[in-house]
Order: structure tokens, then sequence, then C-alpha cells
């Protein structure tokens, strides 16, 4: 395991640090014989059905990293990177390409910078967020990631009707890989219209969104021209909300409550920091839009 995670965490491009600090981890957990049994039974589970509980899973890989002294962020993560190996079995076994294997891999990569970035610690804080791309169910299609869903309800709930002959949406979820440019975003979408495209009898494929990105007040206090509000023009975003706890992807640390506090280092962080010292609340939108199969052949 020791060479193929070496091996894995320079195809992710982990950092030369966040590697060594996998492989420490991995021969800390493989050096305690009960740390390993708790961690052995979940790679043997996974090789056997990608449909495992990971729940118990995330639990045992904790109670692993506590007897090995490893921190159960870096457990967590490292968990995944073991399963990597397999996924690619499952992956050829689906005739799902490699590339697309290796992109929803990099999830990890993105995982582990916004953990160092957050906390300090090469790992992942939000590792129940993985299974989804385990279970063959989530995939990296170019800049974005997709999954299939039941058309969202919430839609019908604002009174609105869904498309004729839709039963279906595909979530879009939003990576932390850089700006959005959305010329990557339309040809992953073009893609993801391909990749699901059984699921969509008719002319129209139908995207949906649940995100910060398309909180609608901030039309109001970002540039019209920024990579966030393109994103949003996209959306016919029927449903916004207030709630601050995103804020630490654009802050890099949790919200305490005191804008004042805040960073203000790019000019996503200032106008977001100047929205929160007005009194306002950070929020998200839901969205859809409707994709044509015609025009993009």
């Amino acid at each position: 395991m020791r060479e193929y995670l070496t091996q894995i965490c320079k195809e992710l491009e982990f950092p030369r640090e966040a590697a060594d600090t996998m492989i420490e981890a991995w021969e800390a957990i493989a050096s305690c014989p009960e740390a390993f049994e708790l961690w052995q039974q979940w790679i043997k589970n996974y090789e056997i059905d990608c449909h495992m509980d990971y729940k118990a899973a995330l639990a045992d890989a904790d109670q692993a990293a506590r007897l090995a002294g490893v921190h159960k962020y870096t457990a967590e993560l490292l968990l995944f990177l073991c399963l990597t190996k397999r996924l690619k079995v499952y992956y050829q076994a689906a005739g799902i390409e490699e590339e697309i294997w290796h992109d929803s891999c990099m999830d990890l990569h993105w995982k582990l910078m916004e953990c160092k970035k957050v906390y300090g610690i090469w790992g992942s804080f939000v590792a129940f967020w993985f299974p989804g791309f385990f279970e063959l169910r989530l995939f990296a299609l170019g800049r974005l990631q997709f999954e299939l869903i039941d058309f969202p309800k919430s839609y019908e709930k604002t009174g609105r009707k869904i498309p004729e002959g839709v039963t279906k949406a595909i979530n879009v979820h939003i990576p932390s890989c850089g700006k959005l440019n959305m010329d990557e975003c339309r040809a992953s979408y073009k893609k993801a219209a391909q990749f699901f495209a059984d699921a969509f009898p008719g002319d129209k494929v139908v995207f949906y969104c649940w995100s910060w990105l398309l909180f609608e007040p901030q039309r109001s206090f970002l540039n019209a021209d920024s990579g966030i509000v393109k994103f949003m023009n996209d959306f016919d975003i029927y449903r916004t909300g207030e709630q601050n706890g995103d804020l630490w992807r654009i802050f890099d640390r949790e919200y305490d409550g005191d804008p004042a506090s805040l960073p203000e280092n790019t000019s996503l962080q200032r106008a977001y920091k100047n929205w929160l010292k007005s009194g306002k609340s950070a929020g998200f939108g839901e969205g859809i839009f409707e994709f044509s199969k015609i025009q993009q052949k």
C-alpha cells in the first residue's frame, strides 16, 4: 500500500508535505495491530461492494486514528485515498473512462487543500462528501461535478411547473479548484448532458444546483463580469435563503460572527466582508436550467 500511496499522491498532485503526511499516517496505522484491523476490514469490504456503510467506515477510521496517534481528518482522507485503487476497477467494469476516474479522484486534492487552509491539517473535514464518488453516483466531468437526482420537489413548492416529461435532474456541484470560467462550465454541462442522456428521453436535459454561488443578493455587491454572477445567469433561481455556514469557502476559515476580523485578500472577500459589515447575511440559492440536446450536437 505504501508504494500505491506514493503513486496516487503524485497522480493527484498532492504537495510533497501532504504526501509524506499520508504515508506516515498509513505506516502509523499499519504498525498498530488494532488500528490496522479496523482499517483493513473496510478496504476488504470495498473490494466486495462499493455500496458499503461509509458512516461506519469513517467512525472506524477515526478510532484507528486515535489508536495510531493520527489526526482524524488525515485518517478520513487517507481511507478514501486507499480506496481509489479499487475504484478504478469499478470504473473499468462500468465502462467509464479513466480520465473521469482521475478527475473525480481529484476531489480528494481539492478537499485536502481546503482542510489545510481552514485548519492547517493535511486531510479532510468533509469526508462524508466522498461516498458519492466511490459509489459511482457522483462524477467530475471537466470543471464541474454532477450526479443524477429526482427532480427537486422544492421547485413545485414555489408554484412552478415541472417541464413536461421530466422526472430527473442533473445536480451540479462546484469544486474549489479555481475561478469559474464559463467556457469550461458549459463544456462540463455538455459532457454531463451526454453522460446522463438516458435519463432524459426528450430533447431537454435539466440541471439543478443548490449553492451559496446562487445567492441572489450577490448581484448587488459583486461585479456583473465576475465568474460567480455569470454562473448565476445560467440558472432560473427560484428560491433563495440566508445562512452563513458556507462562509469558510470564501474566507478559508470558520466564521465567528465578527465580520471585522475577516481577511480581505481577494476581491470576493472584500465584497463579502463589506456586505456582512452592513448587517447583512450570506446565503444560498436553488436554481435550474434546461439544456437542449439538439443545440449541443
